[in-house]
């Protein structure tokens, strides 16, 4: 697994992610593999977050949304 800058890769989506763009390239999410929720470290101010581990056209990847701001947190080679 690789790690990508947290800040480059929008996602779109409501409840669940539907498109990531990495590295200028939207990617359509095929399928939602698992689905968990984690609190954070509240002691430093972090949130609820949900993670997904989806399918991509294009590869897997794990995306996380918190309550305002989606992210990719890995890209899975």
């Amino acid at each position: 697994m690789r790690r990508l800058p947290l800040d480059v890769c929008p996602v779109r989506g409501g409840r669940q992610p539907e498109q990531v763009l990495v590295r200028g390239c939207w990617r359509r999410v095929e399928n939602v593999v698992d689905h968990w929720r984690e609190t954070g470290r509240w002691w430093k101010g972090e949130s609820l977050r949900d993670f997904f581990l989806v399918e991509t056209n294009r590869g897997d990847l794990v995306v996380s949304k918190g309550q305002a701001s989606w992210r990719v947190e890995r890209l899975i080679d």
